[in-house]
């Protein structure tokens, strides 16, 4: 249909009704390949742009959780580095693990540099006594998945700023039951 070149058709409508620009990618192509060459695309144009992901906006790029172990600074016990990485065990914690199974444990290290170990019922029961925002936050967010920008708009239009400080407030507040 598209393949035939008839004596009377400029060279513009032989190409297709959009030209070369919008024409579809061959049929041996994959969806992969086009991935590649787009990725590669953009590290030639913009070489500090991060790789493209499949992963959710608040996660790590490539997904691997065990690659950062180091602080990219100083030492260990440092109280961000540790806060951080709080934040982070007790954010897959509650992703993972339902609100049905309050007897589940979690041991972290804090930032004041001590071991914790709390269960998923205490977590749930320091959630409830969070400010309603910060609890809904907390609830839709990270243990129900939403997506950040629908939360925002189902919490009446916060701004995204907003919703990631009661996030950060209310898994810092976790951290030091």
């Amino acid at each position: 249909m598209w393949e035939h070149d008839a004596p009377d058709q400029r060279p513009s409508q032989a190409a297709g009704p959009r030209g070369q620009a919008g024409a579809r990618p061959e049929r041996g192509t994959t969806r992969e390949e086009s991935l590649v060459e787009t990725e590669v695309d953009v590290k030639l144009r913009f070489p500090s742009a991060a790789p493209f992901s499949d992963t959710n906006d608040d996660e790590l790029v490539d997904g691997d959780t065990d690659e950062i172990e180091t602080p990219p600074y100083g030492d260990l016990r440092d109280e961000l580095w540790l806060r951080f990485r709080a934040r982070r065990v007790i954010r897959e914690f509650l992703r993972s693990v339902p609100r049905s199974e309050p007897e589940a444990a979690l041991a972290f290290l804090a930032p004041d540099g001590q071991m914790r170990l709390v269960t998923r019922g205490e977590l749930s029961e320091a959630i409830d006594q969070m400010r309603p925002r910060m609890r809904q936050v907390i609830r839709l967010g990270i243990e129900e998945g939403w997506p950040r920008g629908k939360v925002c708009a189902y919490l009446h239009d916060i701004s995204m700023k907003t919703f990631e400080r009661d996030q950060m407030e209310g898994l810092d507040f976790l951290s030091e039951l």
